[in-house]
């Protein structure tokens, strides 16, 4: 998978979160209009914040400035991206197994948010690896 692909898939899970989070204003009565709108404004926040923050950490030049901050800090970011990864796994177990075992099935509609992370992290690992 390259670059052109993970925005692919961003785009398409962006999509995707909007949907849901438009679904979940609708869908959800027992809270009030005002913030079930907070809610799914939230939703849309976390997974392209999540993203961008990832993905854009690789573009820091002021990291270039001796060997010593270039292999240790390659070293880091590659440990936070495989971090990131990991978390955005553990993040979908949690929101499923929650929903299932609580039968909140509401929370699912957040389910786009750790896809968020993951596609950031992966593209961070990306952004490391062509460097």
């Amino acid at each position: 998978m390259n670059q052109t692909d993970i925005n692919k898939y961003y785009k398409l899970f962006g999509y995707l979160n909007l949907t849901l989070s438009i679904l979940f204003i609708i869908v959800s009565r027992e809270i009030e209009l005002t913030e079930r709108i907070i809610a799914g404004v939230v939703i849309n926040m976390g997974y392209h914040m999540f993203y961008i923050f990832f993905s854009s950490i690789s573009k820091d030049s002021s990291r270039m400035n001796n060997n010593f901050n270039k292999n240790v800090g390659g070293i880091m970011l590659k440990l936070f991206s495989i971090f990131g990864i990991l978390g955005s796994f553990i993040i979908i177990y949690v929101f499923i197994s929650k929903a299932i075992s609580l039968n909140e099935y509401l929370g699912l509609f957040a389910i786009c948010i750790p896809f968020g992370l993951l596609l950031g992290s992966y593209s961070l690992w990306i952004g490391l690896s062509n460097e």
